[in-house]
């Protein structure tokens, strides 16, 4: 599995974080640019262990996830079940929350997102490693901008939005 790290800093204590990354798992669509839509299945309500979402990036390609590890508060672990991704062999990742201060009287903290991805054929690592960082690397940023501001971002505004907040 070809591993990848990804880091985002935002101005929120990580409970906080905690509560739209973890708890409210199925509704990713909410602050990632590249899933259009995204929804609990098996009757699940909100995250937990065990917990799978569906995570729908246009009107082909999708994926099932499910929560395998949790450390409340700390980090959690999810793994994709099904997929139609193409050259995609298996994926999972794991997320990690730090608290790292405080600015300006607001605590801060971190998420970090470690990536785990094999490819069939494998030489397609080369190839697809450069897109697969590249919608991490949006999903992070989504993930502040919406706990940072309210608001949502979407693959329509993801481009204004990065370049006016960043």
């Amino acid at each position: 599995m070809n591993k990848s790290e990804f880091r985002e800093v935002i101005n929120a204590p990580k409970e906080k974080i905690w509560e739209v990354l973890f708890t409210q798992y199925g509704d990713i669509h909410v602050h990632n640019p590249g899933i259009i839509s995204s929804n609990y299945m098996h009757k699940a309500t909100r995250g937990e262990l065990n917990c799978t979402r569906r995570c729908q990036f246009n009107g082909r390609l999708s994926l099932d996830e499910k929560i395998t590890e949790i450390d409340e508060n700390n980090n959690f672990t999810v793994v994709v079940t099904e997929h139609n991704l193409p050259f995609i062999k298996e994926m999972s990742a794991t997320y990690e929350l730090s608290s790292i201060g405080s600015m300006t009287g607001n605590e801060v903290a971190e998420v970090k997102m470690t990536s785990f991805v094999s490819f069939s054929p494998g030489f397609m690592k080369y190839l697809m490693r450069g897109q697969l960082g590249k919608g991490l690397v949006q999903h992070l940023f989504g993930l502040k901008y919406f706990i940072e501001t309210g608001k949502t971002v979407n693959s329509s505004n993801y481009s204004e939005v990065f370049k006016s907040y960043k």
